[in-house]
């Protein structure tokens, strides 16, 4: 019969609450360990990134700098992944499983610095740089994560977890500099009495000091005075001295430029050192994994083959009309092909949209069946005929009213719509097929080639060869919507026209390369216009 013993004894129950302490104490240590030793691991990195950073982009969205900025980070944070792994509890928490190769992030997170530098058009290099951050944090993931089997809902839930978490730990270098603070100031007892003799001699340097200026100043004013009497000439520098500092001003230009400069390395410091401490943390991996691996919901799949069921006798109807009277040329009576095309244009591309989500949904969430999947394959065909529509009635339109950026923007996205639900077909008869890394390489893909041929040069060669052809062309579209990518494509007086945008955005470059650091924004494309526009190197 097993029996509690209850101590009566003094000295036992004494030492209960001071274990209890020293268990407290130990604990808060090896806390104030753990937080000294990630600050000395992240603390000047993420500063030197942070300057490295505000260097490379303050007022610098598509200069030179930009391969570099892209090169540069690709390098500090494999610096900064290595220095997570050797400090995480378990020695490792980068993951031997990757969704998408390594090397192809990379390269193409470097064309896209790349291509930045060589564009003019402001849209090209937002996306570009979109795109950047988004490879960037793809590739983090799959350093801390294992992605095999993540779904599209799972890299959204992991990724706005993450973000979520470095937000919140943006305050961490706070708790860490005041431990490492701390730390210094603790030392050993010699070291106290060492840093306490150096204080004392400071201190008796500072007053001798002060002691000597108090003596010699009024001297100097004296003698300054005599001398200033007796040559013309140092009097003319004392007096200019003297204007300098009473006429003293701050200039606000400079001192804006300071602030922000501060402002962006204080920032991106505190951002940078938030991500990388949060996600050393294994308890902070397994949270991100937890929530975005989670179990598959298979609801009744006759839900999903009612409510697909009547959607494909709408699309199957509606694909009909498309192929009678727009490809078979049997038009509505008073429509032209032009009005016809732009009619119902933009919501036959939002349908195409939506059918790739619908189909996602449906295989996301309702158990398989054959009749499933031959209604899935009949939506996915007629989102074909609806792409194909889209493409076909916005070439009619351009054929009219010649190219514009977002025209052509439009036929990328519809190739690329008609791509992804290729990759949605193949996934729906074979789930083991990873859609998600087959719609990020062709959408990376994609843009980056859209970029590369920077689409205003071909927008500027087509709109003035459809308008030598004797076709109505939009002049002011030429001269105010088109980057300094069209040069080369344009006539020289339209560009040379003192009411086109070419002649300001130069001016721009120009005073750009003339201020301090102006190096920083050469951009290939706008030091061509700016060469045969016969602008002179500084």
């Amino acid at each position: 019969m097993d029996q509690h013993v209850i101590t009566t004894d003094p000295q036992a129950l004494a030492a209960v609450p001071q274990m209890d302490q020293l268990a407290a104490q130990e604990a808060k240590a090896e806390e104030t360990r753990k937080k000294q030793k990630r600050f000395q691991m992240f603390g000047a990195g993420s500063f030197l990134y942070a300057l490295f950073y505000t260097f490379c982009l303050y007022r610098n969205a598509s200069g030179i700098t930009y391969p570099f900025f892209a090169g540069g980070t690709l390098l500090f944070f494999g610096y900064f992944t290595r220095k997570s792994e050797s400090s995480s509890a378990d020695g490792k928490t980068g993951q031997t499983k990757t969704h998408i190769n390594k090397w192809f992030l990379m390269v193409c997170i470097v064309i896209a610095g790349i291509l930045n530098a060589t564009t003019d058009s402001g849209v090209l290099v937002f996306f570009n740089t979109m795109l950047m951050f988004v490879l960037v944090g793809v590739l983090l993931l799959q350093y801390w994560h294992d992605l095999t089997g993540w779904s599209v809902a799972a890299y959204i839930k992991g990724g706005m977890t993450m973000l979520s978490g470095v937000i919140a730990s943006t305050i961490t270098p706070i708790y860490d500099v005041t431990a490492w603070w701390q730390q210094r100031r603790m030392g050993s007892k010699a070291e106290k009495k060492e840093i306490n003799e150096k204080s004392a001699r400071n201190r008796r340097l500072v007053r001798s000091v002060g002691i000597g200026l108090m003596i010699v100043i009024p001297m100097a004013v004296i003698i300054a005075i005599m001398l200033a009497s007796a040559d013309a000439v140092f009097c003319d520098l004392v007096c200019d001295i003297l204007f300098d500092l009473l006429t003293f001003s701050v200039d606000i230009d400079v001192l804006e430029n300071m602030i922000r400069i501060t402002v962006s390395i204080a920032v991106v410091s505190v951002m940078c050192y938030g991500m990388f401490s949060y996600n050393t943390e294994p308890q902070n991996i397994r949270t991100i994994d937890n929530r975005a691996q989670t179990a598959k919901t298979n609801w009744d799949p006759y839900i999903a083959v009612t409510v697909n069921s009547v959607m494909c006798v709408m699309y199957v109807v509606f694909s009909g009309i498309q192929i009678v009277s727009l490809f078979l040329g049997k038009l509505p009576e008073g429509y032209t092909y032009s009005a016809y095309a732009r009619h119902g244009f933009f919501e036959l591309v939002f349908v195409c949209v939506f059918n790739i989500v619908l189909v996602l949904c449906t295989l996301a969430y309702f158990g398989s069946s054959r009749i499933l999947r031959v209604l899935l394959t009949v939506i996915c065909g007629c989102t074909y005929i609806m792409t194909v529509s889209s493409a076909y009635r916005m070439l009619l339109y351009i054929a009219s009213y010649q190219l514009t950026f977002l025209r052509l923007l439009v036929l990328w996205g519809l190739v690329m719509i008609a791509v992804v639900m290729t990759g949605v077909l193949v996934y729906t008869y074979n789930q083991k097929f990873s859609l998600l890394r087959f719609v990020l390489v062709t959408l990376t893909v994609g843009w980056l080639c859209f970029a590369a041929v920077h689409p205003d040069y071909w927008i500027a060669s087509y709109n003035i060869a459809a308008s030598e052809a004797g076709q109505e062309c939009d002049s002011y579209y030429l001269r105010r919507r088109l980057s300094l990518d069209a040069v080369a494509a344009l006539p020289e007086e339209l560009w040379r026209d003192k009411d086109s945008v070419y002649c300001g955005r130069l001016e721009r470059y120009r005073w750009q390369r003339d201020e301090f650091m102006g190096f920083r924004t050469f951009n290939f494309s706008r030091a061509y216009a700016a060469h045969r526009a016969g602008v002179k190197e500084p």
